[in-house]
C-alpha cells in the first residue's frame, strides 16, 4: 500500500528514498529522478537571484510531464512547487489529484520540458506560442518572467542525463526503479 501523500511518514519517506539515492548517485544525475529534484530544490532555496525575482509572486507551481509510452512514461508525473514570496518551500512529485489543485499547472511532453531545459525554448515564450499548455493566470507568469528564467537557469546547471541517452540496460533500471517509485508513494 503505497505512502499517503500529506502524512509525515510519506515525507520522512521521501527523505529517506532521496538521501539514499543522493548518497549513491553522483553527476550526471539522470533527469527527473528523485535525487535530481532535490538538486534543484536545494538550488532553488539558496539562490539569492531568485529570491529577488520572485519577491511578489504567490502561489504554487504545478509543472506536468505528460505521458509518453514511447518515452517510456505511462502516465504524466506531476511536479509541485510550493513557492511564496521569493521562498521555496519545496519541490516534490506528488499525486495527480493534488497537481491538478495547483494555482499554475504548466504540462507539455518530455521532449518540450528538455528544449527549455537546454535553452532552445523559452518557457515564456513557449506559454504564449501556445507550445505549453497552462492553467492559471499567464498575465502574472509573464509580469514574473524574470523568476521563471531563473528557475531555468537553475534546472539548466544541473549536470543531467535524459533516460532516452542512457543505454538501454540503465534506463530499464531507472525505468523499473520510477515505477516502483510511483507506486509506493501514490504518484
Amino acid at each position: 500500500m503505497p505512502y499517503e501523500y500529506g502524512t509525515q511518514e510519506w515525507e520522512d519517506a521521501y527523505r529517506d528514498l532521496v538521501e539514499k539515492r543522493l548518497e549513491a548517485a553522483s553527476e550526471p544525475y539522470i533527469s527527473g529522478s528523485p535525487e535530481w529534484l532535490a538538486v534543484f530544490e536545494k538550488l532553488v532555496k539558496e539562490d539569492v537571484q531568485y529570491k529577488e525575482d520572485a519577491k511578489d509572486w504567490e502561489g504554487s507551481v504545478v509543472l506536468v510531464t505528460l505521458a509518453n509510452p514511447e518515452e517510456g512514461l505511462e502516465e504524466d508525473v506531476y511536479l509541485l512547487m510550493d513557492l511564496w514570496h521569493g521562498d521555496c518551500r519545496s519541490i516534490r512529485f506528488v499525486p495527480r489529484e493534488v497537481g491538478e489543485k495547483g494555482d499554475f499547472i504548466i504540462s507539455a511532453d518530455g521532449r518540450r520540458w528538455r528544449q527549455i531545459r537546454e535553452g532552445e525554448l523559452d518557457a515564456t515564450k513557449a506559454l504564449m506560442q501556445g507550445k505549453m499548455k497552462m492553467r492559471g493566470d499567464l498575465p502574472k507568469v509573464v509580469r514574473s518572467a524574470k523568476a521563471t528564467t531563473r528557475l531555468t537557469e537553475l534546472s539548466s546547471s544541473i549536470d543531467v542525463i535524459y533516460p532516452e541517452d542512457m543505454d538501454e540496460a540503465a534506463a530499464e533500471e531507472f525505468g523499473a526503479f520510477f515505477k516502483q517509485f510511483r507506486a509506493d508513494f501514490g504518484i
